[in-house]
């Protein structure tokens, strides 16, 4: 696997979903007339909605024996309602039973909202047998 992608669209549904499921009820993801208030140009999404999204890149591997090592992201632009973000995966290398992706996320102008790395791990298992 060389890149896989990933497209997400910040809805209202999505935003308030997230809210009421992390528990992150903060105002600027939650209400425009805050947020504009704040000085942002809309609601704000949960910077964690693309890091839970960047992990469907990988689930087919997690179906397949491997085991997330470790999940880095950056947050470095804000993410807002409507806005359309391009995650994509790229091999940083693979290595016997490691696998290193960097990850990217993209929004609809073509700045870069989200880094980061993802390392999978697969734990060799010949003849072992499970109880």
């Amino acid at each position: 696997m060389k890149e896989r992608e990933l497209s997400v669209h910040m809805t209202d549904t999505l935003i308030n979903d997230y809210a009421k499921v992390s528990k992150d009820v903060n105002p600027i993801h939650l209400h425009k007339n805050i947020a504009t208030s704040m000085g942002l140009p809309n609601k704000i999404a949960h910077g964690m909605i693309l890091m839970a999204y960047s992990t469907k890149l990988v689930s087919a591997f997690l179906l397949d024996g491997w085991f997330v090592n470790s999940h880095q992201t950056k947050l470095i632009f804000p993410v807002f309602l409507h806005d359309t973000i391009v995650i994509k995966l790229n091999v940083l290398k693979e290595i016997n039973q490691t696998r290193a992706y960097k990850l990217i996320g993209i929004n609809d102008s073509d700045v870069t909202v989200l880094q980061g790395k993802i390392v999978l791990q697969r734990v060799h298992r010949d003849h072992e047998v499970w109880i």
